[in-house]
């Protein structure tokens, strides 16, 4: 399997590195993080189930929250087959909720997926094209 920095995939090398993980309105501006563009241009591919699932193997913690997200929308029994090894997992996740930048375990990350709490974020949206954002 080829890792994600390894692949001519930027979107998906730049989600497998990606800073940390926040859905919705960030920062000052209350602008989308690059993460939640990067996850939703993976989202939409006939691949994102695939894509998901390497990132659950070669990405950072964030990464991997993203792509649990990604994988309980498009096939929930594979999220509860690749997520029981995470379950009690001690890794920390750099989040971003507005303003707020904190850590937290990816256990806890994971519980909080399992309870829908992203599912507000995985509606199918256009990534719309801004300036001197990457593609």
């Amino acid at each position: 399997m080829a890792h994600a920095h390894d692949s001519d995939d930027p979107v998906l090398a730049r989600l497998a590195k990606v800073v940390q993980f926040a859905f919705g309105g960030t920062g000052y501006a209350g602008i989308i993080s690059q993460g939640e563009r990067d996850f939703r241009r993976i989202q939409i591919r006939s691949s994102a189930k695939a894509d998901f699932e390497k990132l659950l193997t070669v990405g950072n913690p964030q990464a991997k929250a993203y792509a649990l997200v990604g994988l309980r929308q498009l096939d929930a029994k594979r999220f509860k087959q690749l997520s029981a090894s995470l379950r009690d997992s001690t890794e920390e996740v750099v989040t971003q909720h507005g303003c707020i930048i904190g850590r937290e375990s990816l256990s806890g990350i994971l519980k909080n997926i399992d309870a829908g709490a992203f599912v507000m974020y995985t509606r199918v949206v256009p990534v719309s094209a801004e300036p001197g954002v990457d593609p």
